[in-house]
């Protein structure tokens, strides 16, 4: 099945902070691999694997929420759109605004893959389509799947159930300081997300 979501750009942030959880977004692309037999190079081998720069690699306690992810998705997007862009591929502009850093260096510190890391995400970032201004990301999350099985045989590493989920070894992570795992954490998090082009 193939996803053509219309989201609007002024709205989505909004969207995202106040709409109930069972709101119209879908799963965003990313599956969780065990990487913990990896013995090689497991970057350059995945950037080497991989069909472009809208694929990446991402630290298992980075991907906290769904609405997370679209936010620093549509964010990313927009940056290179107008010429505003901090890194060079989409692919590190998205971990600068999961990590919320202004910085892409410490981004890749914050959220990248190290050599201690057991588990991680492979993260496709959707192409999209914008009409009247209004945003339509487009992705095939069974060819998703079939590109990750492909991308994990090759190197050797297994897919395995996970979704986002906010934990605090996560926020601690990447740095969000809460009191309190209640409803608002995840409107905090949205709000570190959109705090990249801030924070230096």
């Amino acid at each position: 099945m193939t996803f053509l979501l219309k989201v609007r750009k002024k709205r989505i942030i909004e969207k995202l902070i106040t709409l109930p959880r069972d709101m119209e977004m879908p799963s965003f692309p990313c599956f969780m691999v065990d990487i913990s037999s990896c013995k090689s190079d497991l970057i350059g081998d995945f950037l080497h694997e991989r069909p472009n720069n809208n694929w990446l690699m991402l630290a298992d306690y980075a991907a906290l929420t769904n609405h997370q992810l679209w936010t620093a998705w549509l964010f990313s997007q927009r940056a290179f759109a107008t010429g505003r862009a901090l890194a060079r591929s989409l692919d590190a502009e998205f971990l600068r605004y999961i990590a919320g850093t202004h910085h892409v260096s410490e981004a890749f510190k914050k959220v990248g893959i190290q050599k201690s890391h057991d588990k991680a995400w492979i993260v496709n970032l959707p192409e999209y389509e914008e009409k009247e201004g209004e945003v339509y990301p487009i992705f095939d999350l069974n060819q998703s799947k079939e590109i990750v099985s492909k991308i994990s045989q090759k190197l050797g590493i297994q897919p395995i159930d996970g979704i986002p989920k906010i934990t605090p070894h996560g926020l601690e992570k990447l740095g969000i300081e809460v009191s309190d795992l209640d409803d608002n954490v995840e409107d905090i998090i949205i709000g570190f997300t959109i705090s990249s082009d801030l924070n230096s």
